[in-house]
């Protein structure tokens, strides 16, 4: 009669180096080396968020709103340099205090203001993993910024000698136009997605160099695609 040996037994009487052998040999091959997301080399991204008013600029406007896009550039993809291209625009109300000060310089009833920027910027981004999903990183610039703002009485203008209505919902009473050089500083967190995209919010201080310097800071949300 044939009998059938356990495999227990087959195990033992191969001795403990052998055995381990044959049971690395039979077992399935589980361990799999799992491949971390690598920001690609080009990559497009659209923002959007607040816009925080600071030093004198946040005495004549409230804080407003922002919204941007950009390209990024990576000359090593791993690496912890990138170069980036950015468009952003800008738009706060002004205070009371503002309106109320230019009512009085123009005698001129004005109701409502608003200040509106366009900045471009050429930025050096330095980045550094956390982790593999998630990465800080710091960025700073130069370029130029357009600043308009805007004064306007609701529906009519006013002077000295007679009251009309105006041409329009919101009649123009002043305004100004600057473009300058403009710089900005700041940091961010990058949460990366699997397949090279990521998720990202950034803080910077935004400067003009308009006569009074134009001062925020934008506080986004985007995208990096």
């Amino acid at each position: 009669m044939t009998y059938l040996t356990s495999y227990p037994r087959i195990l033992a009487s191969l001795g403990v180096p052998a055995a381990v052998a044959l049971l690395a040999c039979s077992a399935p091959a589980r361990a799999q080396t799992y491949q971390y997301p690598v920001a690609r080399p080009v990559q497009w991204f659209v923002d959007g968020g607040a816009s925080i008013t600071q030093g004198p600029t946040g005495n004549d406007f409230d804080n407003g709103w922002t919204f941007g896009t950009g390209v990024i550039i990576r000359p090593d993809p791993p690496g912890p340099f990138a170069l980036r291209f950015d468009l952003s625009y800008s738009r706060s109300e002004a205070t009371s205090q503002f309106l109320a000060l230019n009512q009085t310089a123009t005698g001129t009833p004005i109701d409502y203001g608003t200040m509106q920027t366009v900045s471009g910027f050429v930025d050096g981004v330095l980045e550094t993993p956390f982790n593999p999903w998630v990465h800080f990183y710091a960025t700073g610039g130069v370029g130029l910024g357009w600043r308009r703002i805007e004064l306007t009485q609701n529906g009519f203008y006013c002077d000295a000698f007679f009251c009309a209505p105006g041409f329009g919902p919101n009649t123009l009473v002043a305004s100004s136009d600057d473009t300058r050089f403009a710089w900005h500083a700041g940091a961010g967190v990058n949460f990366m997605l699997p397949r090279g995209e990521s998720w990202f919010v950034e803080a910077r201080y935004e400067r003009i160099e308009t006569p009074q310097p134009t001062e925020f800071i934008p506080i986004r949300f985007g995208f990096r695609f």
